[in-house]
């Protein structure tokens, strides 16, 4: 079992100049024995695979990836590649300030939310035609950024991408773009702050000045999950990450988690997962 210090918390500053890091994916397929180390993201991450087959692993869940398809890994989440077979596509890396102050920056951090596991979405025809040339665009201005430092295309680009990734993303959940962003957004926030002391969407609708039921319309419309559903994902999420990545015991896990004792713990842990929290880590560990 890995220690917490052991999972490698990669920063994008190590990778150049600009805070954006666009790498081709060129007919990768995983060697004989190669293997990867999980290891945390410290900035967003778009994998757009173009042609190829593969899997990996987000959080401990294991995801396909079949392209044409978008996968999203959010800041924090435990994440490495499993296998590769003839990958073709980008991994496009940003930290948040990227987009900050730009008309579209609030509605795109709605896209990195706390969904459980893989999300990975398929990209319809005319999204794919249009992310191939964009991409392509953004990888050029990526080594001309990296020797200039100039993001006055840079920027763009990424915003026009990320429209391209919305797109995909809500066809896939079945959902609009109409979204109360702002207060999506700000949801978002007081829940990556208090989901270890509060559980309860009276909290969060209170803090944010709304009623329980028009949270939970907004997150609906924009994330496709009530907002209870989001708060227990964000916890399980959570207790997933200490029963997977550290040595910690099923009790104390149910104290960093914020549940008053490993019984309550336990049967919340088995209705989101399906199996006991005991049982999630020796499966891990096989």
């Amino acid at each position: 079992m890995s220690s917490p210090a052991s999972i490698r918390y990669v920063p994008l500053a190590g990778y150049g100049r600009p805070p954006v890091v666009i790498m081709p994916i060129l007919n990768r397929t995983t060697g004989p024995g190669e293997t990867f180390r999980p290891h945390r993201h410290d900035f967003q991450e778009v994998i757009w695979i173009h042609s190829g087959a593969g899997t990996h692993t987000i959080d401990g869940r294991e995801g396909e990836l079949r392209g044409p398809c978008v996968s999203l890994i959010a800041r924090g989440q435990v994440h490495a590649f499993r296998e590769m077979r003839e990958l073709n596509g980008y991994a496009v890396s940003f930290t948040e300030d990227l987009l900050g102050g730009t008309p579209t920056g609030r509605t795109n951090r709605l896209l990195f939310n706390y969904s459980p596991g893989d999300r990975t979405f398929p990209v319809p025809p005319e999204v794919q035609r249009a992310a191939e040339g964009l991409l392509d665009l953004a990888e050029r201005e990526y080594a001309r950024a990296r020797e200039t430092g100039d993001l006055t295309l840079l920027r763009p680009l990424m915003e026009a991408l990320l429209v391209l990734v919305r797109r995909s993303v809500f066809a896939g959940l079945g959902v609009g773009e109409n979204a109360e962003v702002g207060l999506v957004g700000r949801f978002l926030d007081l829940l990556e702050r208090d989901f270890v002391r509060h559980h309860d969407v009276a909290h969060y609708a209170e803090r944010l000045h709304v009623s329980a039921k028009h949270l939970s319309r907004a997150t609906n419309a924009g994330l496709g999950k009530s907002a209870k559903g989001l708060i227990q994902d964000r916890v399980i999420l959570e207790a997933r990450r200490l029963l997977s990545f550290t040595d910690l015991s099923v009790k104390e896990v149910t104290a960093e988690v914020g549940f008053a004792d490993p019984f309550s713990f336990s049967r919340a842990f088995k209705a989101a997962v399906g199996v006991s929290p005991q049982d999630f880590r020796d499966a891990w560990k096989k």
